[in-house]
């Protein structure tokens, strides 16, 4: 896609009414306002218009190239100091096995979501705005 395709994907999706149409891949992209908490707005993709908890929950194609990755620590900040402590490898280990990891089709910018279908995809074409 050229600068000005992006620019007008931007442009569209600065609009809580508005969604986009890409072809990545071989899939049909649809990236359109989503309702995260009451009064804020996410982006969600969606592929060929319909999305399916299992790409979320399993390994797949998909989830790798338009999902975004989210991590969260169970650790509190009281033992985070207190595992500065103790030897790189445990801590390491400890924050490996304390770490929650989950993927879900909802972005909260557009510049990251962008990032990550430009790094993830090799085809991306836009096909319309509504």
């Amino acid at each position: 896609m050229t600068p000005e395709d992006w620019a007008k994907v931007e442009k569209a999706l600065s609009n809580p009414f508005n969604y986009v149409n890409l072809k990545i891949d071989g899939y049909n992209v649809m990236i359109g306002h989503a309702l995260e908490k009451p009064l804020k707005y996410c982006l969600a993709v969606y592929i060929d218009c319909e999305f399916k908890m299992e790409w979320a929950l399993s390994d797949c194609d998909i989830r790798r190239r338009f999902f975004r990755r989210r991590t969260k620590s169970l650790l509190t900040a009281k033992e985070k100091k207190a595992l500065k402590r103790e030897r790189k490898d445990f801590q390491e280990k400890i924050k490996k096995e304390s770490t929650i990891e989950w993927y879900e089709p909802c972005w909260s910018s557009f510049k990251s979501l962008k990032s990550h279908l430009i790094k993830n995809n090799k085809s991306i074409e836009f096909v319309e705005a509504y």
